[in-house]
Formats: structure tokens, C-alpha cells, sequence
């Protein structure tokens, strides 16, 4: 797929189609939080959509509220005091 390079100011614009911003799950509505890395490799311009969220978020949503490294009750007897169980 081509694009073409235009000025913007004193910088240039480059054009994503909406073609590649559904590939990237990018809603063309609401582009406030999404930012991309740009790195050079030779003579390509490589732009990679950074991550909105923390790894920890990506993890709790994986995790569906089931316990990651359950652990095993244990009877520790019966209460001695005035503990309330």
C-alpha cells in the first residue's frame, strides 16, 4: 500500500489508511491515547503502536478473576480465644 508524504507546519504528515488502523484494533474516532514509537532501520521509517497499558493490566484481564497461584486452605484448628472464624 502507498502514501504520500505531506508538510504539516514545519514537520511532515504521513496518512494511515483506515485499512491498517482496523488491522491495529485503532479506533478512527478517538485517537487521544494512542502513540507510536518510530525507530530507522536502513532506509525504512518503522512506527510501532505503543502499549496503552501496563503489563499488570494486560495480566488482570487475562486472568478473568481466577487466582493465578492459588494456594491451599489450611486448618489451623480450632479457635483457642475469642477469634471469630
Amino acid at each position: 500500500m502507498k502514501t504520500n508524504l505531506s508538510k504539516w507546519g514545519n514537520s511532515a504528515a504521513i496518512r494511515i489508511p483506515k485499512t491498517i488502523l482496523e488491522e491495529l484494533n485503532i479506533d478512527s474516532n478517538n485517537f487521544e491515547k494512542i502513540s507510536f514509537s518510530m525507530d530507522i532501520e536502513g532506509d525504512k521509517l518503522i512506527l510501532k503502536k505503543k502499549q496503552e497499558k501496563t503489563k499488570f493490566e494486560l495480566l488482570a484481564e487475562q486472568s478473568n478473576g481466577e487466582k493465578l497461584n492459588p494456594k491451599v486452605d489450611i486448618d489451623w484448628g480450632n479457635p483457642t480465644g475469642k477469634e471469630e472464624w
